[in-house]
């Protein structure tokens, strides 16, 4: 099994300079593709993605540090650092044309909201969904979600890193998880196999030892969405 994914970027001044400018990935997403069995594959440019991408069987869009340019949402044109959403955009369009399923975790929650017609917003209370220490809160979920078949409940405490929203929500989208504020904390298209949430599930496999146990059955349910998805394509 094969998932793809992007690498994220960033930049550290305190670093001798030859190391100051990376690309990486969170050690979180390697003990989940270890445990769990798959392998993620990387995707770095736009280069000959098509045919890497083709023997992949899921897209997973991590979080990033980098903004989307308001640009793609019908705003001011104003590039951040890194265009880190043009490449994504690629890559959602090509699994989504191909029937494969996508889930998006915090940047990519709003990069999949954007890239389907859908715009978002700087949060209105930062404080309240950032904090550099495990700040967290609780979503109210959606019966019959893939979030409801992760938690099995109408609540449910979640970790909270962001500073931006969804604010217009891109058509094809149910919202399936808020938070008491009214922040869309999930979305899904069932019916396409694309889910995204808000807040950051993948950090049940080295952090958030509350909902270690739990958090960790939206990559187990997403990987056997990937392999029926498979099968159903032979």
């Amino acid at each position: 099994m094969n998932i793809a994914a992007l690498l994220r970027y960033t930049g550290n001044a305190d670093e001798a300079p030859y190391f100051d400018k990376q690309y990486y990935i969170l050690h979180d997403y390697k003990k989940m593709a270890d445990k769990l069995g798959f392998n993620i594959v990387y995707v770095t440019t736009g280069c000959d993605y098509e045919r890497i991408c083709e023997k992949c069987d899921g897209l997973l869009i991590p979080g990033s540090a980098m903004d989307i340019n308001p640009k793609y949402y019908g705003g001011e044109d104003k590039p951040p650092l890194i265009d880190e959403y043009a490449l994504d955009a690629k890559l959602m369009r090509y699994f989504y044309e191909h029937g494969k399923p996508i889930f998006g975790i915090c940047g990519g929650h709003q990069e999949l909201n954007v890239f389907f017609g859908g715009s978002i917003r700087k949060i209105a209370d930062p404080i309240a969904h950032r904090n550099d220490s495990e700040f967290r809160h609780v979503v109210d979920i959606k019966k019959g979600s893939f979030v409801w078949d992760v938690f099995k409940s109408e609540k449910a405490d979640t970790n909270c890193f962001h500073a931006w929203e969804l604010d217009r929500i891109a058509p094809c989208f149910d919202v399936v998880a808020t938070t008491p504020d009214g922040v869309a904390e999930a979305i899904e298209w069932k019916e396409r196999n694309i889910f995204a949430t808000q807040w950051h599930p993948e950090r049940s496999f080295c952090h958030d030892l509350k909902t270690r146990e739990i958090e960790q059955q939206f990559f187990v349910n997403f990987i056997e969405c990937c392999k029926r998805v498979r099968e159903e394509r032979k």
